[in-house]
């Protein structure tokens, strides 16, 4: 038998914000000169440095540009970050719709995410995208990652949860293999529809799939 979940953590990117569709990296390949399939390799081989805190936003894109074999200006890393922050914006309303129904039925909520400073930073100033959640932890604030034990813990200990009360929902297989292994329950997430089916066997509040 479940042990009852008082607290549900969600990751942020291509949960509660849609995941990007290909042709809105179309700004990322122009500003940065780099062939798409070469920039998609560059971009994410140094994304855990930078959602680390290791490398902040401008060094992280010559890095970027090193790789590609290509030099950017100081204006075309500026415009970069800032289109890159765009990326993450479009907030899914289904999910967050949910996260205000777990909220009323008592439960605690948490966001747990891999995010680089300056995307952290741009949600930071809109000042409704953190209301209500008891917990906000992004892996540049503490320089950890999931699915390293550190970061899963610190939301745990935020939330005055133990691991046994917490579900994690993740679309990243790894994420949701890290948080089992501390304790969590955990489901990876592929869209709305299928994570409504995949809780049913927690109990908790219905996910309405339908616009209100």
């Amino acid at each position: 038998m479940l042990n009852p979940i008082r607290a549900v953590v969600l990751d942020y990117g291509n949960v509660l914000c849609r995941r990007p569709k290909p042709d809105e990296f179309e700004t990322l390949y122009r500003l940065s000169g780099i062939a798409p399939q070469r920039f998609q390799e560059c971009f994410w081989r140094y994304r855990r440095d930078y959602d680390r805190g290791t490398l902040e936003g401008p060094a992280y894109w010559r890095k970027v540009a090193e790789d590609a074999s290509v030099i950017l200006t100081d204006e075309q890393i500026a415009q970069l970050i800032g289109a890159d922050v765009e990326l993450w914006q479009e907030r899914d309303p289904v999910m967050w719709r949910w996260v205000e129904t777990l909220r009323t039925n008592g439960l605690k909520t948490a966001v747990l995410s891999n995010m680089p400073r300056e995307v952290a930073n741009s949600l930071r100033r809109a000042p409704s995208w953190l209301e209500g959640f008891d917990c906000v932890v992004l892996s540049s604030d503490f320089g950890s990652l999931k699915p390293e034990p550190k970061i899963y813990q610190i939301c745990l200990d935020k939330l005055q949860v133990r691991a046994e009360e917490a579900l994690f929902i993740d679309d990243h297989a790894e994420n949701v293999e890290g948080a089992r292994a501390l304790g969590m329950y955990a489901v990876q997430f592929e869209s709305p529809t299928q994570l409504a089916a995949a809780l049913a066997p927690f109990h908790l509040p219905t996910l309405q799939l339908a616009a209100s």
